[in-house]
């Protein structure tokens, strides 16, 4: 009876095989494209193991059924997602193109398998038995595709560091280039098969073996080029991303070459305030004497006595520090800042303490505090009751800087980072204060740490000092 319909048998678990495949090449789809996307990455394998199923069960046959499945797929990204479109577009083309080089790659040891294992003499004679072994044989090829192609997803992972950042036209179509070259062989090869195939009756690998070669060598070499295209790009990003750090610390050095200018000026008033005190003091003695001896100008004396005072005390104040941090380039720095938390309406708490006898530099602090604050201004902008408090303070080896401020809703972190994403529609020229942070952080064998609450914003800076 089971010989009588093993064609049958046959072509049930060639189906079955094949469905399989394509519900696994979906979630593979999914995997590919999950570090690129915040949310709704499950859609894109979903749509297209539907698309391809769709297709195989249809009656009259598809024209390149892969290529359409991946484009319903970059669709399904921009979609879901509709920002760095550009770069779903790639992401798409390479799913596309890495699904070919790795299934005609290891086609060949399918191909192995079959004449060593089913087509054989005995096996013709044994047809249950060829059909188990037929089975077995399929589901060894298609683990060991599908394991390639994840080994595959996870390289590119790895090489591909910036992964939220968008693709500018000019190099996509650095990128493209390499893509094309690919897709032109993809194209040619299949062209020639299903030309020998209509005019021949007979497929070309098998009377032409080295077809099979010269295939899967391009094929390797095309992965090998992409692969290599996208570290050149990653590389060119990673020098663009240097080059913008190296001018945003430069911007930091000058603004702390104008907070130490602004200390001089500090000392300069205060030495010449101590310089005047003497005339001061003289000017105000006149004062009072006039205004013991109870003249007809009596009232005219005492508002003199009044003004001269107060505008003593003006200088005064505009000369010593509001805010004292035991380092005069940190008071100028929180100084400043309270000062623009003032005109922006947000209330300043401060308790900070500059780490003395420590080997902590005032530049790395000075980084940190600048770049902490600004980022809390504008984590504050949404909020009704705008707030930030600055506190420091030592645990045991560690020196901790904490910056708080309110927010109106969570900061969402980038999962490779560990960082807050940029809320600026300018990515690539802004979020590079944190990093700087992490690096002075990093400098001091420390850390950064992020805590959040419901309505608050904590950002921790470990610094570990001798």
């Amino acid at each position: 009876m089971f010989t009588d319909n093993i064609e049958t048998y046959w072509a049930i678990a060639s189906h079955i095989i094949a469905i399989m495949g394509y519900i696994v090449e979906g979630w593979m789809f999914y995997k590919f494209v999950k570090p690129f996307m915040k949310e709704n990455q499950h859609y894109v394998g979903i749509i297209y193991s539907i698309t391809m199923l769709a297709f195989y069960v249809m009656p009259q046959k598809i024209t390149y059924p892969n290529l359409q499945g991946a484009i319903a797929a970059g669709i399904t990204m921009c979609l879901v997602e509709r920002k760095n479109k550009k770069q779903k577009v790639f992401l798409a083309t390479c799913m596309y193109l890495f699904r070919w080089m790795v299934y005609g790659v290891t086609l060949v040891l399918r191909d192995l398998m079959f004449a060593l294992f089913i087509n054989t003499p005995d096996m013709y004679t044994k047809p249950v038995k060829q059909w188990i072994t037929y089975i077995l044989v399929e589901c060894v090829y298609y683990f060991i595709a599908l394991a390639v192609l994840y080994f595959v997803i996870k390289l590119i992972h790895k090489v591909y560091r910036n992964k939220k950042e968008d693709i500018s036209w000019k190099e996509l179509l650095l990128l493209f280039a390499t893509l094309m070259m690919a897709m032109t062989g993809y194209f040619t090869f299949n062209f020639v098969s299903n030309v020998y195939l209509s005019d021949m009756e007979k497929y070309v690998w098998d009377e032409h073996p080295e077809y099979t070669l010269l295939r899967v060598i391009y094929q390797m070499v095309s992965f090998a080029a992409i692969l290599n295209a996208i570290i050149i790009y990653q590389k060119l990003k990673e020098k663009q991303k240097e080059e913008k750090e190296n001018i945003l610390l430069a911007e930091q050095i000058e603004n702390t070459k104008q907070h130490i200018r602004e200390v001089e000026r500090l000392y300069e008033d205060i030495r010449a305030i101590k310089h005047d005190m003497g005339n001061h003091i003289c000017v105000l003695e006149n004062l009072f004497g006039k205004l013991g001896a109870e003249t007809e100008d009596t009232g005219l004396v005492k508002k003199e006595l009044e003004k001269y005072l107060s505008e003593l005390k003006t200088t005064w104040r505009e000369s010593v520090a509001e805010i004292k941090t035991g380092n005069p380039v940190t008071d100028v720095i929180l100084i400043q800042k309270q000062k623009e938390a003032k005109e922006k309406g947000i209330d300043f708490r401060c308790q900070f303490a500059y780490p003395k006898d420590t080997n902590i530099n005032a530049f790395d602090i000075s980084v940190i505090l600048n770049n902490t604050i600004e980022n809390a201004f504008e984590g504050t902008n949404e909020c009704e009751s705008r707030w930030i408090e600055i506190l420091s303070y030592c645990q045991k080896n560690a020196y901790m800087l904490e910056v708080s401020n309110c927010i109106n809703k969570k900061v969402e972190i980038d999962m490779e980072t560990g960082l807050p994403e940029t809320t600026k529609k300018d990515k690539e020229n802004h979020g590079f204060g944190l990093t700087n942070i992490r690096k002075v952080a990093q400098k001091y064998y420390g850390d950064i740490d992020i805590r959040q609450e419901e309505k608050s914003f904590t950002l921790t800076v470990m610094l570990i000092i001798d």
